[in-house]
């Protein structure tokens, strides 16, 4: 498709690459974003493989921390393109805005409190152990789909969804946030609207813990929902935290592959895996998101004008040179603050769930699996887009 450049982006701002379906071939992907540092900390992509706009990339951590903040100039309305692929319904909570935002804020915090995810503790100790016991005495696996499949168990018992589907689940969060074929994306979108329509009728009047069912039936704001907000409540629960800790986790797993020496220590010291687990969330931060802007707004002397696309990347907010020191380094001393779950009104509220379940993965793997690498002349390949993540991870062990 091809996108006309608006008349108020500088010429010498445009560049060609795309974010979206971007590969990186072999080596360290995130290599491959440093590179960005060196030019403009606005730059404007004509190419966009996901929406049929150019957008402007912000790549600084300081301009990105001020557009996830500044709700009176960016907005997060239809921020996920969904209705270019006719889903009109608007992602609760991430596509709505203040102060209407803050109501299901309310809702969603009691669901992420501690208490409630000490009662999860069991469900993801067991569904790591059980994906596990699929492949361990093979002695080899790609840890890309399984990493989904070892995070589908706790975020399946927090939603209440079934959690024998979870491999439709996964099949939709790889085929909508993971590949831009327009023709899949769209089919792939119909398929999950028939999916959120069955969960809902299935919630309907029936009481639970889970969080579809209390928000079917229950009150926002001081009144139930409606059917259509409950299908984007639904659709966003599934392409969220699954979907984000699933790709964290092969990042987590190609990092040990890599380096015995943290496997040994991590194992040996389990109290070190939550540091452990927090550089990696900004090592190898997934998500990039977007804003429109809805005032007229410099950045870096750059006049964003309203209805201009701009992507977040928390990838390129965490590895800023300016911000921390040795960003490639995975340092567990490291002070700095990272932006791998954004910031202001929509601050990721499921990152307690992922600091929860990713340190049980970490302890699990190691305790039955604790030497392994990457398999001999494998060729990792990495995409960026909403979620940055490895195509494939091919591990051995004995």
């Amino acid at each position: 498709m091809q996108v006309i450049v608006p008349d108020h982006v500088p010429e010498h701002l445009v560049r060609s690459e795309g974010w979206y379906g971007l590969q990186v071939l072999d080596g360290d992907p995130n290599a491959a974003l440093m590179a960005f540092f060196e030019g403009p900390p606005v730059i404007y992509i004509a190419a966009n493989a996901r929406n049929p706009y150019g957008t402007w990339l912000l790549t600084r951590l300081e301009d990105i921390q001020a557009a996830f903040t500044d709700t009176n100039h960016f907005t997060s309305h239809y921020i996920s393109g969904m209705q270019h692929l006719g889903i009109e319904e608007l992602l609760i909570p991430i596509e709505i805005d203040p102060p209407d935002h803050a109501k299901y804020r309310a809702f969603l915090a009691p669901h992420f409190s501690k208490a409630r995810l000490a009662g999860l503790e069991a469900v993801m100790h067991d569904g790591v152990d059980r994906v596990i016991d699929t492949v361990i005495a093979a002695g080899t696996c790609d840890a890309v789909p399984l990493g989904y499949k070892m995070m589908a168990a706790g975020w399946c018992a927090l939603v209440g969804a079934d959690y024998a589907k979870s491999d439709i689940y996964i099949r939709f969060l790889w085929e909508m946030t993971h590949q831009y074929d327009p023709l899949l994306r769209l089919k792939c979108a119909r398929d999950m609207l028939g999916v959120m329509e069955d969960l809902y009728q299935e919630n309907l009047g029936k009481a639970s813990e889970g969080l579809i069912s209390k928000f079917v039936n229950g009150t926002i704001g001081g009144r139930t929902p409606t059917k259509t907000e409950c299908a984007g409540f639904i659709l966003f629960m599934f392409l969220a935290g699954m979907d984000t800790m699933g790709s964290t986790t092969s990042w987590i797993l190609r990092h040990l592959a890599e380096h015995p020496k943290t496997r040994a220590e991590l194992a040996a010291d389990h109290g070190k895996i939550p540091a452990f687990v927090e550089e990696i969330l900004r090592r190898y931060a997934t998500v990039t998101t977007n804003r429109f802007v809805k005032k007229d707004v410099e950045v870096q002397g750059v006049r964003l004008k309203t209805g201009d696309n701009v992507l977040l990347a928390t990838p390129l907010a965490c590895l800023d040179p300016a911000k921390f020191k040795c960003p490639m380094d995975v340092d567990v001393e490291r002070e700095e603050r990272h932006l791998a779950f954004g910031a202001g009104p929509h601050f990721c509220i499921g990152a307690p769930v992922a600091r929860a379940q990713l340190p049980i993965l970490v302890k699990a793997w190691l305790k039955r699996i604790p030497d392994f690498h990457i398999a001999k002349g494998a060729k990792l390949t990495a995409h960026f887009g909403d979620v940055f993540g490895l195509d494939s991870l091919p591990l051995v062990w004995n």
